[in-house]
């Protein structure tokens, strides 16, 4: 029996809606959430929010034969909306480390970010300015990329992404079989 819970240590993560006295009158927004009671239903959503994705990932966990088939659709280009959409190769070093950077484990409550994932693909810090721009550039392209395949969906009204439920068992399938099937790959190409 799995029992799943979240705990909340450093709210200011968060963000609560909250009536504030402005200049203009008294306005709704969007401010950080703070330690506190009158805040618990806050809590108890974030909490439950973290909880679903959790046990989505969990299930997502061995690859069966829907992600195997879900893998073979990823190996094709997609168009969506007029768009072309490039083919991902799950066996590549540079999208096994997209894929293990998108399903990081702190990444699951919040969502991740064009930074976030630049720091995991990118350990060695930037050389010069355009070094930045240019590694900033091309993670936007393979969020794009991820987005247009289903992968990960764009959190509304914030520049967050989150995997989908296709997401995790896709992404999770093409780690899990390359671990599986070439255990040392990984290694020789980190």
């Amino acid at each position: 029996m799995v029992r799943v819970e979240t705990t909340i240590n450093n709210p200011r993560e968060f963000r609560v809606l909250r009536v504030v006295s402005t200049d203009q009158g008294r306005q709704r927004r969007w401010c950080q959430m703070n330690k506190g009671v009158a805040n618990m239903w806050r809590y108890l959503q974030v909490g439950i929010g973290a909880n679903r994705r959790y046990l989505d990932a969990l299930a997502a966990a061995r690859p069966q034969g829907e992600g195997v088939a879900a893998l073979d659709a990823l190996c094709r280009s997609n168009n969506k909306h007029g768009r072309h959409y490039a083919r991902f190769d799950p066996i590549s070093p540079g999208d096994l480390a997209l894929f293990r950077a998108a399903l990081a484990g702190e990444h699951s409550i919040v969502g991740f970010r064009n930074a976030d994932l630049v720091a995991r693909l990118y350990p060695v810090p930037p050389r010069s300015q355009e070094d930045a721009r240019r590694r900033c550039a091309r993670v936007s392209r393979l969020i794009a990329k991820l987005r247009g395949h289903g992968l990960v969906a764009k959190v509304p009204g914030q520049r967050v992404y989150r995997p989908t439920r296709c997401g995790y068992r896709v992404m999770t399938a093409a780690v899990a079989m390359h671990d599986d099937r070439f255990p040392n790959a990984y290694l020789e190409a980190a």
